[in-house]
């Protein structure tokens, strides 16, 4: 019995929640209820393992079981590859080159050539890249062989800014945004093979922003902003369910929801945050003049937080708009996504910091981490862990590492 015991309690210690893809497992940037993750480090400080990352990418990590998987890309040996690293040690078992040449010949320099974050589907990894002036997509096993590729479309868009928007996946399909200068697609492929579900036609100017499927006023709603629009389609038919006129020409960031409201922030020209009632009427609620051009907003507990690309860290009360608090946190500069742990909030900035923040309607601020010289990516808390991708440059040469950050 005692032997049965033991066995039970090394296991538990090694059993842990996944983060599968672009904002976790619930599409949301909330860390599972049973992260617990450090709140101060830096270079020397609950630094588990620190790997050196080859090439370039701004992709955020996804952890399957004790595997990480990171997309980056190399411009001098012009090569697109997805990593696999070790959990525990933060070696990299293995690299596959998904296309070698083709790279992209221009890249907005925010951007990279390897920004989407890959997808888990269950059984493998789906990787997406602008290449050879396509967006392609490729599903590699968890030992590092492609089960299959695809061309999900061309891609010319008016600016040579490059590719922005991440699939989701949703009940054995990914669903690809194309934006392009004269009119863009939404495209659905099983996930398993990558044959085609449907394909719709978005009338408009380029966007950027990654989709996301959620339930929303008791209706499953795919949902995505840009083109001066809010719109709501049917993820298993690409269906129109309604849409809006509100937000930017351009925005790139995630739509949160709460009850039946949606928000999203945005862009260019126009600068603003908005929230649409989601039940098809369309309705605006409420909207104001904060900007989180790169990064998505976050929704928690009936509030709604920003991390503004001035550096202030903003809260609003989600039915209404009502500003509970706006802060300064850090310099201009944001291009992570806000995560949720819990009750508290990890805000990384641009330049390589991460502020903790207490989530509620008082401002808090619980600790200033810096690490590195710039961060692209947005932290991922699991159990006692915090993975960040940062960037460290060093006379005039830079080198991306991904950090575990634990006791």
């Amino acid at each position: 019995m005692k032997a049965v015991l033991l066995l039970t309690l090394i296991f538990s210690s090694f059993a842990s929640a996944d983060w599968p893809q672009w904002r976790g497992p619930e599409v949301n940037n909330h860390a599972p209820a049973s992260a617990t993750p450090v709140t101060e480090w830096s270079a020397e400080k609950n630094v588990r393992w620190k790997t050196p990352i080859p090439g370039r990418g701004h992709s955020t990590p996804i952890v399957v079981g004790r595997q990480i998987y990171l997309t980056t890309g190399d411009k001098e040996k012009g090569t697109q590859s997805l990593l696999s690293i070790d959990r525990a040690t933060g070696k990299i078992l293995w690299e596959k080159i998904i296309h070698k040449g083709g790279f992209p010949a221009q890249l907005h320099r925010e951007n990279s050539p390897a920004s989407q974050t890959a997808q888990w589907d269950g059984k493998n990894i789906i990787v997406v890249f602008e290449n050879d002036k396509k967006i392609k997509v490729t599903a590699v096993s968890p030992q590092g062989e492609i089960i299959w590729s695809k061309v999900a479309g061309d891609y010319l868009p008016s600016y040579q800014f490059g590719y922005g928007s991440t699939p989701v996946l949703h009940k054995g399909s990914l669903i690809i945004v194309i934006g392009t200068k004269e009119s863009g697609t939404i495209t659905s492929l099983k996930s398993h093979n990558g044959e085609k579900n449907w394909t719709v036609t978005r009338k408009g100017h380029d966007y950027w922003a990654t989709p996301v499927v959620a339930t929303v006023a008791g209706k499953e709603q795919l949902l995505i902003s840009g083109t001066n629009r809010f719109s709501s389609l049917d993820p298993a038919t690409g269906e129109l369910n309604w849409e809006t006129q509100a937000g930017s020409k351009s925005m790139c960031g995630t739509i949160v929801w709460h009850d039946d409201m949606i928000f999203a922030s945005g862009g260019f020209p126009e600068k603003g945050t908005t929230a649409v009632k989601a039940d098809g009427s369309g309705k605006v609620i409420w909207k104001n003049i904060v900007q989180c051009y790169e990064q998505s907003l976050l929704s928690h507990k009936g509030l709604i937080y920003a991390i503004a690309d001035d550096g202030r860290a903003h809260c609003w009360d989600a039915k209404t708009g009502e500003k509970k608090w706006s802060e300064r946190i850090g310099r201009r500069g944001v291009m992570a996504s806000p995560l949720a742990v819990g009750d508290q909030i990890y805000a990384t900035l641009k330049n390589g910091s991460t502020v903790i923040l207490k989530a509620g309607p008082t401002f808090q601020k619980i600790a200033v981490n810096q690490l590195g010289s710039d961060t692209y990516a947005s932290p991922v808390a699991l159990d006692q862990e915090l993975f960040l991708r940062i960037g460290q440059t060093s006379r005039g040469q830079r080198q991306e590492f991904l950090f575990c950050l634990a006791p």
